[in-house]
């Protein structure tokens, strides 16, 4: 659970309001299932914003765009993460402002990495194990038309042994490449049991599509995040560039983290 209190349970407030929305929208539906734009923005108004959890695919996983308007507060975490970023820090420091504080719109921010997916709805889950040796730090997954798609994130070290002199990678990289290429080695010949993992997760009152049952790896992604953007140079790029093609593992530094956060605070939305 990314929050302290289980969205899968409305409190006796919320589900009044909630069946008087839902009472609402079956009147005013017209005979395809749609409403007019009044109607559809009076039926928003009156829906709890808890309810936009419950009816989530994953409620305790959501990522709600209704905490994305107050762009003056995300512009002052921001600062406060890139503050954060500028000090002697390890990976476990940054995980900890994350979790510790709920920041998940941070992590969320990699759907605007390079990503087509994730503005139809948005899904983010920590410390995700596949396994007891396996376990992603983050992992996203969202929506576009063409159904889900998944990120497997891990957070490296921010300033140790990232790039050699001459740009290769360092062993930062290098251990979150060889993580990640053990995760997808163990998605590819254990995708049931990926499923079961996700059935944990869920909604009961969904069922999950099919692209959480039917294995097919072009919607698997990966990101190894480690160094800043000094680290990168032309050599770093140009393996950045064959490991994004050869593997689907993006590399990415915390500056590109901090520039897709503020992509996501001008947007609004995953």
């Amino acid at each position: 659970m990314l929050f302290e209190r289980d969205y899968n349970i409305l409190t006796p407030e919320e589900l009044n309001r909630f069946n008087k929305a839902k009472e609402f929208y079956s009147k005013k539906k017209d005979n395809f299932g749609g409403m007019k734009g009044h109607h559809l923005m009076k039926y928003y108004e009156m829906l709890p914003r808890s309810a936009y959890y419950y009816e989530s695919l994953f409620p305790n996983n959501y990522l709600d765009i209704g905490l994305l308007k107050n762009a003056n507060s995300l512009e002052n975490i921001r600062q406060q993460f890139t503050d954060l970023l500028d000090s002697d820090i390890s990976e476990r420091d940054i995980l900890n402002f994350i979790n510790r504080n709920e920041h998940y719109y941070i992590i969320g921010s990699l759907y605007h990495a390079g990503y087509d997916f994730g503005h139809h709805i948005a899904f983010l889950f920590k410390e995700f194990e596949l396994t007891s040796t396996y376990k992603a730090d983050y992992l996203l997954v969202g929506k576009n038309s063409g159904g889900f798609n998944f990120i497997f994130v891990e957070l490296e070290n921010p300033y140790s042994n990232i790039t050699l002199n001459d740009g290769e990678l360092g062993e930062t990289f290098r251990k979150g490449v060889k993580q990640v290429k053990n995760w997808d080695d163990w998605i590819e010949g254990n995708f049931n049991t990926l499923r079961l993992i996700f059935q944990k997760y869920k909604n009961p009152r969904k069922e999950l599509p099919k692209e959480f049952y039917e294995l097919d790896k072009s919607r698997l992604n990966y990101i190894v995040l480690a160094g800043r953007r000094a680290n990168f140079k032309d050599k770093t790029y140009r393996i950045k560039r064959k490991t994004l093609k050869s593997s689907n593992i993006k590399l990415m530094h915390y500056d590109n983290l901090i520039d897709s956060f503020a992509t996501l605070i001008e947007t609004k939305n995953y």
